[in-house]
């Protein structure tokens, strides 16, 4: 059908046929040109103008106002239809201005690295209408909750705060830290209002259903998502984030958390850098750094909430609590505090998800805070004796464990390895002073965190054998070595093939004998032994457990490179959702779900399908007309009116051109 002919339809009121405005709105956004360029500065490359760099966009909400944030603390403002600059505030802010929200059709606020918020009004530029304190870190991104009259804010000190701007007290406006995550680079409200979609540097995604800006930090309150993550991945139960699981229930009616971590195949992302919502809220279109710092991928997730609970049970070898506490020892009394937490936690179902594709190991890249592996142990001083002979077998054993560990071996991520050179100096600091304290000899630090695993396999392991090996191998021990009993500790391990636990008796310290170094030590300096019943009560607690799964929400994707390392590239979706704007390299690219610019799919079946099989955006078109990357795009809500802001300081305006 031709566009007179589709525009003929309209004016006579007949009906539209299926696929007729696919098919129009395809030849409208295929027909995109830029057609007004503002600040070339003759068209070269490294020149910048006197504003800086173009950081963010935004319309008002009638479309006829454009606001661009810039680099050197300066706001520009537009006419959308003249597209000539109306206004220009030099010293906006006293650092880079990042973001601009507009709270209604004459109020903005806006951001900055000065750790400040900004409001201003359209009538009267010339002073703020209010500055607002609270941010310890640059503030990076402003949203307008429209049902609860809340500015919401957050920055790179990790926190999100409201702001209630209708509130006029001495000390300023009521503000309020509702949230706080490590690592926290965007957030985002959806049109209305009922969730809230957080990006950060884990290479995960947050929804919160059912939001709810008033309550938010009281039922969050504690919660790490980042720890929580590490949980999933490392397949350990961590107490401190396993208790928070009741936020991913159904049960949970506000505020409850989803994490989203599937990605592309090759697309291990590292750093989810920009993050937006579809305009009628039902997806996200986020783009992130992956691994190997060389490619960014777009990425499409549904954030419609799943109908249920998706949950998967650990292999669980012990069927009651009855028979946990007979295979912890029947002989042995445990402690009063002991048998208080295992029957606390076996009543108490931990849930975590583990559904995100396993990071396979690589290598080190050169430049990562990696720990260095642990040097090999200083030779003894003194002459040869029992006690050093035992303890230079144990550690050469467990050497040997650690080097033909599988690759599937998941370390304890509470461990934290002592450096080469922080050990010489204490252990030259120790020379000098002619005296040994009990962290001079140190190679690491463990929680004792058992993997999931490897605690269903010792207590399958205990079932089997009881409990004679446990106490048979620590009273052997402990009658060879006596004197140094106290400087040992029992840990699990897998043996090499990964099947069966053993039990190994390591000393954590052996170093400190006299006879290694020839000088003595108190008891004081040694680390308490742990009981072993307190070992047993681990492996049994931590098998059976049903875990929370991250549901699929990829639907589309595509790869972009990664041009312009340290800036954020902002993409932006159309009024209608049918196109994404993305940067790419000097230009931009016009993205679509389909080649006819279809909308989203709305049927639940559609989407279940395009779930399992994730789809690649189709290029609807490329144009480059900037001298430098581009870092902000948006599009006009009221009109297919697009403009682009680069490093240089242009901008550039687009129309249709039929």
């Amino acid at each position: 059908m031709s566009l007179n002919r589709w525009i003929q339809r309209r004016e006579y009121g007949w009906p539209l046929q299926r696929g007729d405005r696919d098919l129009i709105m395809h030849r409208v956004y295929s027909s995109i040109q830029d057609h007004k360029h503002w600040n070339d500065l003759n068209n070269k490359p490294n020149q910048v103008s006197e504003f800086g760099a173009v950081f963010n966009l935004e319309f008002s909400p009638e479309g006829n106002v454009l606001v661009a944030a810039c680099e050197k603390k300066s706001i520009l403002l537009f006419d959308a239809i003249t597209t000539k600059q109306t206004h220009k505030i030099t010293d906006a802010h006293s650092d880079n201005v990042n973001c601009i929200k507009f709270l209604d059709d004459r109020m903005f606020a806006t951001c900055s690295d000065d750790t400040t918020v900004a409001l201003w009004d359209l009538r009267y530029l010339k002073m703020k209408v209010r500055s607002l304190h609270g941010h310890s870190n640059w503030v990076k991104n402003i949203e307008y909750s429209q049902n609860d009259k809340l500015l919401v804010t957050s920055g790179f000190d990790g926190s999100i705060f409201t702001w209630d701007i209708n509130s006029h007290t001495e000390q300023g406006l009521i503000y309020q830290k509702v949230f706080h995550t490590s690592g926290l680079m965007r957030c985002r409200l959806s049109p209305d209002g009922s969730k809230l979609v957080i990006c950060s540097t884990g290479g995960y995604l947050m929804i919160i259903h059912s939001l709810d800006l008033t309550t938010l930090h009281k039922d969050l309150c504690g919660f790490r998502p980042s720890m929580y993550r590490l949980m999933q991945m490392g397949h350990q139960y961590i107490p401190q984030a396993a208790k928070f699981d009741h936020v991913f229930s159904k049960k949970q009616k506000k505020n409850r958390v989803e994490l989203v971590t599937d990605f592309p195949e090759d697309n291990d992302a590292e750093v989810v850098l920009a993050l937006q919502i579809h305009p009628c809220g039902h997806s996200i279109l986020s783009r992130n750094i992956s691994y190997d710092e060389k490619t960014e991928w777009s990425c499409i997730h549904n954030i419609n909430e799943e109908p249920g609970d998706i949950t998967e049970r650990i292999v669980d070898t012990t069927s009651s609590r009855r028979k946990r506490k007979l295979t912890c020892g029947s002989n042995d009394e445990l402690p009063n505090h002991l048998a208080d937490e295992e029957s606390g936690d076996s009543t108490d179902e931990v849930r975590y998800s583990i559904s995100r594709r396993q990071r396979t190991l690589r290598p080190r890249l050169t430049g990562r805070t990696a720990p260095p592996p642990p040097p090999p142990p200083p030779p003894p001083i003194s002459s040869s004796s029992t006690s050093s002979s035992n303890n230079a077998n144990l550690q050469n054993n467990d050497q040997q464990q650690v080097a033909n560990r599988p690759e599937s071996f998941v370390p304890d991520i509470w461990a934290a390895e002592v450096t080469v050179e922080e050990r010489a100096i204490r252990q030259n600091r120790a020379r000098t002073s002619n005296s040994v304290t009990g962290y001079n000899y140190v190679y690491a630090i463990s929680s004792g965190v058992l993997p999931a695993a490897a605690a269903s396999l010792a207590t399958a392991q205990r079932n089997s054998t009881g409990n004679a090996s446990l106490r048979g191998s620590n009273n052997t021990n402990s009658s060879n070595n006596s004197n140094s009993n106290s400087r040992r500790r029992i840990s699990l391990s897998l043996n090499n093939d990964g099947e069966s636990p053993s039990i190994r008796l390591r000393s954590s310290f052996s170093d400190l004998d006299p006879s290694n170094d020839g000088s003595s030590t108190s008891s004081s300096d040694s680390p308490p032994p742990i009981p072993i019943e307190r070992i047993r009560v681990r492996a049994c607690q931590y098998g059976g457990r049903q875990i929370f799964q991250n549901p699929k929400k990829l639907m589309y994707y595509i790869v972009e490179p990664n041009k312009g390392k340290g800036f954020i590239k902002e993409p932006c979706f159309s009024a209608d959702g049918r196109i994404i704007c993305s940067p790419y390299d000097n230009g931009i690219r016009l993205l679509g779900f389909t080649d006819t610019c279809s909308e989203y799919p709305r049927h639940s079946s559609a989407i279940e399908v395009i779930k399992r099989e994730p789809r690649p955006l189709v290029v609807i078109k490329e144009i480059k007309v900037h001298q430098n990357i581009v870092l902000s795009t948006k599009f006009s809500p009221r009109e297919p009116l697009l403009v682009t802001g680069c490093k240089n300081g242009k901008i550039v305006w687009y129309h249709p051109n039929l």
